[in-house]
C-alpha cells in the first residue's frame, strides 16, 4: 500500500511539473469605478500547447491585508501560431479597498512559468509574478486609471540584429507623465527570479525612459528571455501608480533579415483649432519583403478618434500613409499625445523571421496666446490690456515682467515664457474674462526711468500655458526719489554701520507740492519705523550707526515730504535691502550665497576673502550669479568673506555704477561629504545554505579616506534595518551569511574616516528557503516507532503553523498550532464513553484509514502576511488498538 501511495505522489509531481510550463508574459491594469472600488484586468500570455491551459483560476493579492481572491478566466484568444500557439488570457475582477491616501500593491503569483528561460535559473520552477501599484488619493475627483498597453509583450528577435520593442502604453486620464524603466522578472512580490540577469548584448540592453523603446543592441545567444518593464505614472510631480509588465523575447538564429525603418517627425506642435496632417512612411531594405505599418495610442481610442484618422494602407514596400487630426481647444494639455507606430515585415514568407520596428510620434497641442497686448504708463504704474480671441476655455492668465526688452517672440513648440529670458511671473488672473492688469509693483510702485516689459499667457487646469502674447513695454518718469545705496561699512550685531544714499526726483508738481521739503528714512522691518530725517531736498546721504548688520538683511525706504501746504508725501522710493551673505561648508570648500533685493539691476558681484592670519581682504573672483564656491581650502581653518555688488539704473541722472557691500561672515570647512553608495549584488542558493553579497570598491573613485563597509539586514521591506556586519578590511568587498541565515533583505553602505556614511541603496531581498514537509504515513501502535505524526526533520525558518486533519467524511479529527504537531492518532473531539459509543469506536483513537489535512505554514518570509498552504493525505496504518467495532 505504501508503495502505491508513493507511486501516486510521484505521478502527481510529474503532473504538476508538466503543468508548470505555460505562462510567458503579462501585466495587471485597472480603472476607477467609484469611491474606493476599482476594476482590474489581469492579462497573461500563455503557451497554447500546454495542458496547464485547462487551469482557469488565478489568485490575487490585493495588497491591503485582505484574503487572497481566486478568480475565474473571462476569455482567451489566440494571437499567434508561430513558433507555437500563443493565447492571450484575460481575467477581470473588482475590488473595494479599505481606505484612501495609501498605495496598494496588487499582485498575481502563479507557479506556471514556462521552461527554458535562459536569463534565470530553472525557470520551470520559478513562479510567474506580475504586479501593479495603485495610489488612492485622499480626496475624491483625482483618482487614477492605469496605463493601457496596446502592443503584446511577446516578440521575436534575431541573434546579431538590433532589436527594438515598445509596449504601446498611453495614459487614459490624459494628465499623467509616463516614465519607463527596466526591471528584473519576479518570482514573488519581493523576490527577483533566481540568478536573473538582463540579456547579454554585443553593445547594450536599455530602455528610453521617455518613449518606452526597449533597445537590445544586439542579441548574442539564441533562446528564450524574459525581462520586465515598469511604467510609472506621475501627476503634478507625484507618483500615482505603476504597472510592471513581464515580456518574453524569443531570439532565433540564421536570420537573413533586418527590421523595416519608420520615417516620421519625432515631435510635432500644432496650435489648437487647426488641422494637423503629417506624413508617415516605412520601408524594408529587402525589396521582396512587404511592410505592414500600424498605429496605436489614445489618439485612436474613443472619443478622440472621431476627429483623427490614421489612413491604413495595404502591405507594400515602401508603405506611405498619413495621420490627420482636427484639433480643438479641448485638446490643449501640458503632456504630449503619443502615436505609437509599429512596422512589421513578412520575412517568414521566405523562411526567415518577421522583424518589427517601433517609433513614437509625439504631438503637442498648444493654445493660441492673448492678442493685441498694449502697455501704458499712468502715473506710478503701468496698465496692460489684451484680447482673448481664441480658446476661451482657459482658467485665466499669467502676467510676466522684466526690465528692458528681451526681443522674445513666441514660436513653434515654445509655449509659455522660457526661463532663460529673465522674465518673472508677477500676477495670476483667475478669470479668463478679465483682460487687463495694472502693475503698481504690489503697492511698492515702479522705479522711475526704468523700462518695464511684459508678456501675457493663458493657463489651464493642468498647468499648461498658451503661446505668449506680443512683448509690450513702458517707462515711468522719475517723479519720485530713487534709492541707490544700502551698503554695510562695519559688521556687528550691535555696533554695525550702514551707508544709505538716494537721488532726488527730476521733476514733480511744485505747485501742488510746494517747498520746503524733507526726507523721512524708514526701516522696513515689520512694523516699519521712522528712524531719522534730513532737512533739504539735496540732502541725500545718511549713515546709520550702532545697529545690527550681522544677523539679517536690512531693508529701507525713503519718503519725500512737502511741508509748504501742510504735510504731503510727494513720493517714496522702492524698498532696497542690504546684501546678506550666507555660507555652507563642505570638504575643503565653502559655498557663498547672498540675497539681492534691490530696485536697481546688479550685473556683477566681486568676492573678497581675508588673507590668512590677517584682517586684510583680497578679491578672489567675480560672478553675475548670487552664488560662489571657494575651493581647495584647508579643513579646520577659518575663512572670512564679504560681497561687493556692481549695478545701475537705466537713468542718466543717477550715479553709475551703484556699488554696495555685504556684511562680513566667516566659516570653517570640514569633511561632511558622504562616500558614494556601494553597488552590490546578492547571490543565494537554498540547497547549499549559501548567501553572499559582493560590492564594488568605492575608495578609488570617491572616498579616498574610506574607513569601513557596513552591511544592514531587515527581515523584509516593512521592518526596520539593523547593522549585522562591519569590516575595516577595505580589500574584502564581500559578506557571506551564516548557513542558517540565507534569507531577508540587505543593503551595503560605506563610511569614511570622519564618520560620514553613504546613502543606502535599495534593499535587495533573498527568499528564506524555508523547509517544512509532512510525511504521508504513521503507525500510532505504541511500539515506540513512528508513533507520532510529526514534520520531517529538520525543518527551518518556520514561525508557526495551523493544521486541521479530516476523515473522509469531512469531519475534523485533529487540529493544532504546535509546529511539531505530535498527533498520536487520537480523535480530538471524542471525550468519554458516551461519545465513543455514538461513533461506534472502542477507543478514542481513529481507525486505520486515509485522512486529509490542510496546513497553513507561517514561514520566515518576505511577505509575512501570506502563509504557505500545504494540502495532502496522511495514512494511519497497522495499529493493534485501532479496531472498528463490528
Amino acid at each position: 500500500m505504501i508503495r502505491k501511495l508513493f507511486g501516486f505522489i510521484f505521478l502527481l509531481f510529474v503532473a504538476i511539473s508538466s503543468y508548470a510550463t505555460h505562462n510567458l508574459a503579462g501585466e495587471i491594469t485597472y480603472r476607477h469605478i467609484s469611491g474606493l472600488t476599482y476594476e482590474f484586468t489581469f492579462t497573461i500570455y500563455a503557451d497554447g500547447n500546454s495542458p496547464a491551459i485547462e487551469r482557469r483560476e488565478i489568485e490575487v493579492n490585493w495588497g491591503d491585508n485582505t484574503k487572497l481572491d481566486s478568480i475565474n478566466l473571462n476569455n482567451q484568444t489566440q494571437i499567434a501560431s508561430n513558433p507555437f500557439p500563443i493565447l492571450k488570457r484575460v481575467w477581470k475582477a473588482t475590488h473595494t479597498f479599505p481606505g484612501p491616501a495609501f498605495t496598494y500593491r496588487i499582485s498575481v503569483e502563479d507557479p506556471n512559468r514556462n521552461a527554458n528561460v535562459l536569463n534565470m535559473s530553472n525557470s520551470i520552477n520559478v513562479p510567474f509574478t506580475i504586479q501593479s501599484e495603485l495610489t488612492i488619493p485622499a480626496f475624491t475627483g483625482d483618482e487614477n486609471n492605469s496605463v493601457q498597453l496596446r502592443n503584446d509583450p511577446i516578440d521575436r528577435a534575431c541573434a546579431g540584429i538590433k532589436f527594438i520593442y515598445n509596449p504601446g502604453a498611453f495614459d487614459p486620464d490624459g494628465q499623467d507623465s509616463l516614465s519607463y524603466a527596466l526591471a528584473p522578472s519576479k518570482a514573488a512580490r519581493d523576490v527577483i527570479a533566481p540568478n536573473f540577469t538582463f540579456p547579454q548584448a554585443s553593445n547594450s540592453f536599455s530602455i528610453d525612459a521617455i518613449t518606452g523603446d526597449l533597445m537590445w543592441d544586439t542579441p548574442v545567444q539564441t533562446g528564450i528571455y524574459n525581462v520586465a518593464i515598469v511604467i510609472t505614472e506621475f501627476r503634478r510631480g507625484f507618483k500615482v501608480g505603476s504597472v510592471l509588465r513581464d515580456i518574453q523575447i524569443l531570439v532565433e538564429g540564421n536570420c537573413n533579415n533586418t527590421a523595416p525603418a519608420i520615417f516620421s517627425s519625432d515631435l510635432i506642435c500644432v496650435e489648437a483649432g487647426t488641422r494637423l496632417i503629417t506624413q508617415i512612411s516605412s520601408s524594408d531594405s529587402d525589396p521582396s519583403d512587404q511592410v505592414t505599418l500600424t498605429a496605436s495610442g489614445e489618439l485612436l481610442e474613443s472619443p478622440i478618434n472621431q476627429r483623427t484618422n490614421f489612413i491604413v494602407q495595404n502591405a507594400s514596400n515602401p508603405v506611405n500613409t498619413s495621420f490627420e487630426w482636427n484639433t480643438t481647444c479641448d485638446d490643449v494639455r501640458k503632456n504630449n499625445y503619443t502615436l505609437n507606430l509599429r512596422a512589421e515585415d513578412n520575412a517568414e514568407a521566405r523562411g526567415s523571421v518577421n522583424l518589427v520596428n517601433f517609433k513614437s510620434l509625439n504631438i503637442r497641442v498648444i493654445s493660441p496666446g492673448p492678442k493685441n497686448a498694449t502697455a501704458q504708463a499712468t502715473g506710478k504704474s503701468i496698465s496692460l490690456n489684451w484680447d482673448n480671441l481664441e480658446c476661451p476655455n482657459a482658467s485665466g492668465y499669467y502676467v510676466y515682467r522684466r526690465r528692458d526688452s528681451s526681443g522674445f517672440v513666441s514660436s513653434n513648440c515654445i509655449p509659455g515664457v522660457p526661463d532663460g529670458i529673465q522674465y518673472e511671473r508677477i500676477a495670476i488672473i483667475n478669470d479668463v474674462s478679465v483682460r487687463f492688469y495694472n502693475d503698481d509693483n504690489s503697492g511698492e510702485e515702479l522705479v522711475p526711468g526704468q523700462k518695464y516689459c511684459y508678456l501675457i499667457t493663458k493657463y489651464y487646469p493642468d498647468g499648461d500655458e498658451s503661446y505668449a502674447s506680443n512683448e509690450v513695454c513702458a517707462e515711468i518718469e522719475k517723479i519720485i526719489p530713487v534709492i541707490t545705496n544700502v551698503s554695510i561699512t562695519s559688521t556687528s550685531s550691535t555696533l554695525g554701520e550702514l551707508f544709505l544714499a538716494w537721488s532726488p526726483p527730476e521733476k514733480f508738481d511744485t505747485v501742488a507740492f510746494p517747498a520746503p521739503y524733507k526726507y523721512h528714512i524708514f526701516d522696513e522691518e515689520s512694523p516699519a519705523q521712522l528712524i531719522d530725517s534730513t532737512n533739504s531736498i539735496d540732502d541725500t546721504i545718511f549713515n546709520l550707526n550702532n545697529t545690527d548688520t550681522e544677523s539679517r538683511s536690512r531693508r529701507f525706504k525713503i519718503s519725500l515730504l512737502s511741508l509748504g501746504n501742510g504735510r504731503q508725501e510727494v513720493g517714496k522710493t522702492s524698498t532696497a535691502a542690504s546684501l546678506f551673505l550666507s555660507t555652507s561648508i563642505s570638504d575643503e570648500q565653502i559655498t557663498l550665497t547672498w540675497t539681492d533685493n534691490t530696485p536697481w539691476k546688479n550685473s556683477r558681484y566681486d568676492i573678497f576673502r581675508s588673507l590668512s592670519g590677517t584682517s586684510q581682504f583680497d578679491s578672489i573672483g567675480s560672478t553675475n550669479k548670487p552664488t560662489y564656491t571657494d575651493l581647495n581650502l584647508i579643513n579646520g581653518d577659518e575663512y572670512c568673506y564679504y560681497i561687493r555688488s556692481i549695478g545701475e539704473y537705466n537713468l542718466n541722472s543717477v550715479v553709475k555704477p551703484i556699488v554696495n557691500s555685504s556684511q562680513i561672515t566667516c566659516a570653517t570647512p570640514e569633511d561632511n561629504v558622504s562616500p558614494c553608495s556601494p553597488i552590490f549584488s546578492l547571490e543565494n542558493e537554498c540547497e547549499d545554505g549559501f548567501l553572499k553579497l559582493t560590492w564594488n570598491d568605492v575608495q578609488r573613485n570617491c572616498a579616498p579616506d574610506l574607513a569601513s563597509y557596513r552591511v544592514y539586514f531587515a527581515e523584509n521591506r516593512r521592518t526596520a534595518k539593523r547593522l549585522i556586519f562591519e569590516t575595516t578590511d577595505l580589500n574584502d568587498t564581500t559578506y557571506q551569511a551564516p548557513a542558517d541565515s540565507v534569507g531577508g533583505c540587505y543593503t551595503v553602505t560605506a563610511v569614511d574616516s570622519t564618520g560620514n556614511e553613504s546613502i543606502e541603496t535599495e534593499f535587495q531581498c533573498a527568499p528564506y528557503c524555508p523547509v517544512y514537509e509532512l510525511p504521508n504515513v504513521f503507525t500510532p501502535n505504541g511500539d515506540g516507532k513512528n508513533d507520532l505524526f510529526v514534520p520531517i526533520q529538520p525543518y527551518k525558518n518556520v514561525d508557526s503553523i495551523q493544521i486541521q486533519i479530516y476523515n473522509r467524511w469531512g469531519e475534523l479529527v485533529f487540529s493544532t498550532n504546535n509546529i511539531d504537531i505530535n498527533w498520536n492518532g487520537e480523535h480530538q473531539n471524542i471525550r468519554g464513553e458516551k461519545a465513543r459509543r455514538a461513533l461506534n469506536l472502542d477507543q478514542t483513537k481513529v481507525n486505520s484509514a486515509v485522512y486529509f489535512y490542510v496546513c497553513e505554514v507561517f514561514e520566515l518570509s518576505l511577505d509575512p502576511q501570506k502563509p504557505r498552504i500545504i494540502k495532502g493525505t496522511i495514512t494511519v496504518l497497522d495499529s493493534k488498538i485501532l479496531q472498528e467495532k463490528q
